[in-house]
């Protein structure tokens, strides 16, 4: 077990130093989601949200609605950008060295999911701490649903970015995961739009994205209180999310390692 998290702290480091090795990284990884989240937020400004299908949402609270959104939404892309940047270990040739070692596979891609996800959001996290306070009055929390709500939603994102970063090991030619991940994410779990609304084919889709029900899990705890019951699903549906994507990673793992001892190479397509 040492061993196991001596990797993951390596690993951890491994990354800081090749994707966060300039502060102007930081700024770039504000500006965007804040770009994207006021994009959002003036779109909605013109109409007047009466008799919604959501209860707790209202004109005083469209600003937290959606902050809250994109922050949550901002674990999962982190993760989604990590697994595309992992797979450039395949062609450096990284990740053969990586797998020539006694290190653990599941410790070294847990670790790069770790780091990336800590990383990328802590500045959008500061930036929607200040807005929530500021705008504190319209805030309904139930403070213990909202620790169990985070903890589970950040396991459930950790446990996405080494699903991911699994997925991102069968071909050095991935990039079309993170075109199929990336933005269909944000469109189908409601980061804008509220799932209640959408048609039944879309809100197919977003059942497939753990972010749909973090997302849904943090704005009710934080401006509704949620409810017992609530928090009582969300804690089911959370832990069953978490078994199949740490079964799912695992597998796939194995299935990689496997195909790659009978062709010899991590090079193949």
């Amino acid at each position: 077990m040492k061993e196991f998290f001596k990797v993951v702290k390596a690993e951890c480091k491994k990354q800081h130093l090749n994707y966060f090795h300039s502060k102007i990284i930081y700024v770039s990884l504000f500006i965007w989601p804040v770009l994207n989240f006021i994009t959002s937020y003036y779109s909605f400004k013109p109409f007047k949200i009466i008799n919604s299908k959501i209860p707790y949402l209202n004109e005083e609270n469209i600003i937290i609605y959606l902050l809250l959104g994109y922050m949550t939404m901002s674990l999962f892309r982190s993760l989604v950008q990590s697994a595309w940047n992992f797979s450039f270990e395949r062609i450096s040739g990284t990740l053969e060295l990586i797998y020539l070692s006694p290190a653990s596979r599941q410790a070294v891609i847990l670790g790069n999911a770790m780091s990336s996800l800590f990383e990328s959001v802590v500045v959008m996290v500061c930036f929607s701490i200040g807005v929530i306070i500021f705008k504190k009055e319209v805030l309904n929390i139930n403070y213990l649903g909202l620790i169990i709500v985070l903890l589970i939603t950040l396991i459930m994102a950790v446990l996405w970015g080494m699903l991911l970063n699994s997925l991102f090991l069968f071909s050095r030619d991935s990039g079309f995961l993170f075109t199929i991940l990336e933005e269909p994410m944000e469109i189908f779990s409601g980061v804008k739009v509220p799932v209640v609304v959408f048609p039944i084919w879309a809100k197919a889709i977003s059942v497939v994205f753990p972010l749909t029900y973090a997302i849904e899990g943090v704005r009710k705890v934080i401006l509704s209180g949620g409810s017992s019951i609530y928090l009582g699903n969300f804690i089911i549906i959370g832990v069953a999310i978490i078994i199949i994507e740490y079964t799912a990673s695992v597998t796939i793992i194995k299935i990689v390692e496997k195909h790659s001892r009978k062709t010899g190479n991590f090079t193949y397509f």
